[in-house]
């Protein structure tokens, strides 16, 4: 394929070869968007085929469905007391219920970095408000969904009932446990700048003041030897 103008497979939108997503399964195709890679995946199914043959006897993780997405569940209290890490690495397909019933996150929108999280609780979570969960109290999640304006989250994000949740970028690249990590950390550093009183940390809400905290986070992670955040790619 030329490196030149290309065209989205779906709805014809020209644009870069740097703007556009491949189909991770055949690597023939373009899309511009997730949603124009599922949109058009009954048409392009029939001609779709893995540009990566499974090894002998094993299993065909490396031929994942097409328009599949690498997100990360985070656990809520009751879940990680019952064994289940905070962060587990999760492939999501094009008919996760992600894609249709997941929150933006307005912080990470704000930052250049826009992700979804899905509640994997289908009950009404203002039905907790004023009588909350513990088991089902979930921080992190809570710190993702933050306004940038204020530092608070939306009430069905405090309520109590927020339970285990799934993110996933919403330009489809695979998330990975030391982004979200950095995520949360980010997060709650902004937290901190709230609490001094000042209002929003304007120079600290852009995607340059996001890059640059992540950056920093990876510095220290790696100075600290945990080497898994040596691989993370700068910027998210």
């Amino acid at each position: 394929m030329s490196s030149q103008a290309q065209s989205c497979n779906n709805c014809s939108e020209a644009a870069g070869l740097q703007q556009l997503m491949r189909c991770s399964r055949c690597k023939d195709v373009l899309y511009c968007s997730n949603a124009c890679q599922i949109a058009d995946w009954p048409v392009h199914k029939s001609s779709c085929k893995s540009a990566v043959q499974p090894t002998q006897g094993g299993s065909s993780q490396s031929t994942q469905q097409l328009g599949s997405i690498t997100g990360i569940t985070i656990a809520c209290e009751a879940d990680r007391r019952a064994g289940r890490p905070v962060f587990q690495m999760t492939t999501l397909s094009p008919s996760h219920p992600i894609h249709t019933r997941g929150n933006p996150s307005p912080l990470f929108s704000r930052v250049g970095l826009p992700i979804m999280v899905y509640r994997h609780l289908t009950n009404d979570p203002m039905s907790y408000l004023g009588n909350p969960d513990p088991g089902l109290d979930n921080q992190i999640a809570t710190y993702l969904m933050i306004q940038p304006s204020n530092g608070f989250a939306d009430a069905i994000w405090q309520a109590g009932g927020v339970g285990t949740v799934t993110v996933m970028r919403q330009d489809g690249k695979p998330l990975t446990k030391e982004a979200i990590e950095t995520m949360w950390m980010y997060a709650s550093h902004l937290l901190d700048l709230f609490g001094n009183g000042e209002g929003p940390p304007r120079r600290q809400l852009t995607p340059a003041g996001f890059q640059g905290f992540c950056k920093s986070y990876k510095e220290e992670r790696v100075m600290n030897n945990f080497s898994s955040f040596e691989n993370m790619s700068i910027p998210l």
